[in-house]
């Protein structure tokens, strides 16, 4: 009788242990919980268009883009995006007519300050 109350026990302790576990994973693994952080990537790094995203798991909402060309400022513009969101920005110009220029797209959040870029050669 006594070890059947062990083996009882154990088990509970055993299923417990794997829900809290679980429960503790997935807080852990969802981007806006607890955390404060935003990215910006290119859409598609590899190909020649400028196509961008700003995704965003901070307190902040609004979003300054620049494009530049060899530091001269060609696009402008602001862009309001929600926690948990994602907000792509598509541009009609490619890099096939800027040969040998150096492309840098800079977004900036309050104090924050990212920026990617490509070289067209």
């Amino acid at each position: 009788m006594q070890q059947r109350k062990i083996i009882i026990f154990l088990t509970a302790l055993l299923i417990l242990s794997s829900l809290w576990l679980s429960f503790v994973s997935q807080k852990m693994n969802d981007p806006d919980y607890q955390k404060n952080w935003w990215a910006l990537y290119f859409s598609d790094p590899k190909s020649d268009n400028l196509d961008f995203a700003i995704e965003n798991h901070s307190d902040k909402k609004d979003f300054h883009w620049e494009i530049s060309v060899d530091r001269d400022k060609i696009k402008e513009g602001d862009i309001e995006i929600e926690k948990g969101k994602s907000q792509k920005l598509s541009f009609e110009q490619n890099l096939g007519n800027l040969e040998n220029k150096k492309i840098t797209i800079t977004v900036s959040a309050s104090d924050e300050k990212k920026e990617i870029y490509k070289n067209n050669e």
